[in-house]
């Protein structure tokens, strides 16, 4: 766990963004697969109920200053994703330090993370005084929001979902995905390779359930193989692998055994 403190979130009623009365729990925390992720957790059931997977640059986390309260933002920056958060730690003069936290661990180069250990320093305690939250809910105003300012929140706390992994390969920078790789899954999926299993093992009934409906021969799926847009995903991918942005585990492989 790198960072947490007591915060309520908001959500959309109408135009209106207003808050909920519940006890809540803002968590920093990385997970398995070495991923940053953004959760809220409901105090009094102690349950994540909201968690956002958030990359180095992708998203901001700051003070709302057209609201009374004292209302935080965590927006994205590669969609119109919006969060909206209310503190409610008993001191508010540690908001400012609490928000400098939350953006120096969400935009923290993924690789700097295998190197450095976790801090919890600014980690608040259950024991502390709780003030009436519902009171303090009241007090707070928003201005009006067009219906489209926020999104749900997907919750998961397993592993990487589909459209974070996407997230990632289209985040990665072309030009430099094979500057210091020496082999890659590309090396792998070469038709002199890929032709012979062709042949021996029951390749197209164990790729059926991931290709677009319709029947496949051995001579479409080489082309797909070898098509411009697969080699960059696949280049993109093994990237992904060498630099440990993906925990191998989750695909049946142990981290231990590869170099």
């Amino acid at each position: 766990m790198m960072l947490e403190f007591r915060a309520g979130k908001m959500h959309l009623e109408g135009k209106r963004v207003v808050p909920d009365t519940r006890k809540g729990l803002v968590r920093i925390d990385r997970g398995e697969e070495g991923l940053i992720h953004f959760q809220w957790l409901d105090r009094t059931l102690n349950a994540v109920e909201d968690d956002q997977i958030i990359f180095p640059e992708e998203a901001v986390f700051e003070k709302v200053g057209q609201a009374s309260g004292r209302v935080y933002i965590l927006k994205f920056n590669t969609d119109d994703r919006k969060f909206f958060f209310w503190m409610q730690e008993s001191n508010a003069d540690g908001d400012e330090e609490l928000c400098a936290s939350v953006n120096y661990h969400i935009n923290r180069p993924l690789e700097i993370l295998e190197e450095e250990p976790d801090t919890s320093a600014l980690q608040t305690s259950e024991e502390m005084v709780e003030d009436d939250i519902s009171s303090r809910a009241g007090n707070i105003v928003l201005p009006n929001l067009g219906s489209g300012s926020m999104s749900d929140v997907t919750s998961s706390s397993g592993p990487v979902r589909l459209e974070d992994l996407q997230r990632i390969l289209s985040n990665i920078e072309p030009g430099g995905i094979n500057s210091d790789l020496r082999f890659g899954l590309g090396d792998i999926f070469r038709p002199d390779l890929i032709m012979p299993l062709m042949g021996t093992l029951p390749v197209e009934e164990r790729l059926a359930s991931y290709l677009p409906e319709g029947p496949w021969t051995p001579e479409d799926i080489l082309e797909l193989l070898q098509s411009p847009p697969f080699r960059q995903q696949v280049d993109s991918f093994t990237y992904v692998l060498k630099t440990g942005q993906i925990d191998l585990s989750q695909f049946g492989v142990d981290p231990s055994k590869c170099k």
